[in-house]
């Protein structure tokens, strides 16, 4: 059937379902974030939304659950001598602190402790004990922010995750746009139709709107899949200058385009304001 031809998709979401979400507390808010850009521009985003978070009121937490993470530490605020959310299972008699806490006051917290512990990944019962590891960390923030990558089943690296708020980081970059495809893609054939919201960066306003429009118009189409806007970083000097004094953004330059633009983001999804609450039971 071709793509003209299709039925009308019913979408997930709507005006009533958004209400719900908003009205469905408690803390913690938990958002998984997709990267389809590089591991630096993935924990640029991260970092500064936290600290936007931090500026509106909300303690926020960021888990580094990616593999690439275990070849490179792209996270400053994250110590060598930092356990891990598998070594507290693993090693229950460690007394290594989970959490870190930046400079921004946000915290910082990482899912394995190295290359070859990706493994456990595929290790139900053990994985369990991690999520319950991580439920328990996430409930003492208000919002917390995943570093995801798709394991060997190209699911979420925690299957509670699977469920929650996910959101695909993306450029104009072909292979950006290519890879966030292939993401939403893979996702939804393991665990069945859902929506994704998109983040894009290094764009202008009319860029990110054209590209989003192209995305989303193809995922509908071709996977019946609803995918949302929920905010762009544009292009901006001061991402890099503030990068540079080993500051947020928002600290370093509250009056630039891109200050603005994490803090319209966090906005959304503030515990006290935002509508992609994320609960677990």
């Amino acid at each position: 059937m071709s793509a003209k031809t299709r039925p009308e998709i019913k979408m997930h979401k709507d005006q009533a379902s958004g209400l719900r979400r908003l009205m469905a507390g408690p803390s913690p808010r938990i958002l998984s974030l997709l990267s389809a850009t590089t591991m630096l521009d993935q924990a640029r985003l991260l970092e500064n939304l936290a600290a936007s978070l931090q500026h509106q009121g909300s303690h926020a937490l960021i888990l580094d659950a990616t593999q690439q993470s275990l070849h490179h530490n792209v996270y400053d605020d994250i110590s060598p001598e930092q356990g891990t959310l598998l070594e507290a299972v693993m090693q229950p008699n460690n007394t290594m602190s989970l959490i870190n806490i930046s400079g921004h006051g946000y915290s910082v917290a990482k899912l394995l402790p190295g290359k070859s512990a990706s493994r456990f990944l595929n290790h139900a019962d053990i994985m369990l004990q991690v999520q319950q590891q991580f439920k328990n960390m996430a409930s003492e923030h208000d919002v917390v922010l995943v570093d995801a990558a798709l394991n060997g089943q190209d699911t979420m690296p925690l299957d509670m995750l699977n469920n929650g708020e996910i959101l695909i980081h993306m450029t104009r970059d072909a292979n950006s746009i290519t890879q966030a495809y292939s993401l939403i893609k893979q996702l939804s054939q393991q665990i069945g139709r859902r929506s994704f919201g998109i983040v894009v960066s290094q764009a202008n306003e009319a860029q990110a709107q054209l590209l989003f429009q192209n995305i989303a118009e193809v995922a509908r189409n071709y996977l019946y899949i609803q995918l949302d806007f929920m905010g762009l970083i544009p292009t901006d000097e001061h991402l890099g200058r503030a990068a540079k004094l080993g500051r947020s953004v928002v600290d370093a330059f509250p009056m630039a385009k891109a200050s603005a633009a994490f803090k319209n983001l966090a906005g959304k999804i503030d515990h006290n304001h935002g509508l992609l609450a994320a609960t677990f039971s």
